[in-house]
């Protein structure tokens, strides 16, 4: 039995007889009438009571009919999905997106959500090396992340720059630094650090910041989450130097941000995707809302 059999059965059920089922298929009444016995053969099962006033389903006919409905319309659904899987506008996109950032994702997905609301999208949040690994992994196909340091496996699409800025507890009783600080007013302040991360810069550029200036900074902690380093900040553990766009609205009570004279240091974010990995249509639209130069 396949879905040709059923259609067949559902448009003789459907007309009523063999010969108005024939001419809504165009076809001739014996190739019909012999799909009708195959059917029933098949299934050791009368499913319709013919005479010559009478045409009525039997009890496992409209069984059958009600299964070759739900069947026809299944397949037809299958065919649909499938197209719109293929044309973009349908499916699963998984993306990751790092801590440092995360501020540029959520209006990529509002307008992305609003122009194609029946693609679900799956979200990783952690460090870039880990987005690195998910990439290779094949388990994301984008990642918001720092753009790493060795770009032959990768094409990027390049994010607006940010500077970085100090964090600091705004519960300390008298502000270590003003606005547009130098670094040397920072330097014996207790300071949470990012994290190095194999591949990427950001903990060497800020050290190399620094010792320009014969500074070193009194790190006591790093961390690679800049959520941590956020909320250690917000109780007054110490300061930190983060992108400015990190600065979380959860934290915006309990921290200070302040520009940095002559810093000169910014991220660099993309969106970064594997070069032998051949896109998905979801996921080529939603670089497309993300509004950057490729490369």
């Amino acid at each position: 039995m396949d879905l040709k059999q059923l259609s067949y059965f559902k448009t003789i059920a459907d007309a009523g007889s063999i010969s108005k089922a024939a001419k809504i298929l165009y076809m001739a009444q014996p190739p019909l009438s012999q799909n009708l016995k195959r059917l029933e053969t098949e299934l050791d099962a009368t499913l319709i009571h013919r005479s010559n006033q009478q045409w009525e389903l039997t009890e496992a006919g409209n069984t059958l009919y009600q299964h070759a409905v739900n069947m026809l319309q299944s397949s037809a659904d299958i065919v649909t999905e499938i197209q719109e899987i293929s044309q973009g506008t349908r499916g699963t996109l998984a993306i990751g997106v790092s801590s440092t950032c995360i501020s540029y994702l959520p209006e990529v997905i509002k307008t992305f959500r609003a122009a194609h609301p029946n693609i679900y999208l799956k979200v990783w949040r952690g460090d870039s090396s880990y987005l690195e690994e998910l990439l290779q992994e094949g388990i994301i196909e984008l990642a918001f992340m720092l753009l790493p340091m060795a770009l032959d496996a990768y094409h990027f699409s390049r994010l607006p720059s940010e500077p970085f800025v100090i964090a600091a507890p705004r519960q300390w009783e008298e502000q270590p630094i003003t606005e547009n600080v130098q670094l040397q007013q920072i330097a014996s302040y207790p300071f949470l650090m990012l994290a190095p991360m194999e591949g990427y810069s950001v903990y060497e550029n800020i050290i190399q910041h620094f010792h320009k200036r014969n500074l070193s900074p009194n790190v006591i902690m790093e961390c690679k989450d800049i959520s941590t380093l956020l909320a250690l900040v917000a109780s007054g553990v110490g300061l930190s130097i983060l992108p400015k766009s990190a600065i979380q609205k959860a934290f915006y009570h309990d921290i200070v941000a302040i520009d940095m004279t002559y810093f000169g240091f910014y991220i660099e974010p993309s969106v970064v995707w594997l070069k032998n990995h051949r896109l998905s249509k979801a996921a080529d639209l939603f670089l497309k809302y993300a509004n950057t130069s490729q490369y």
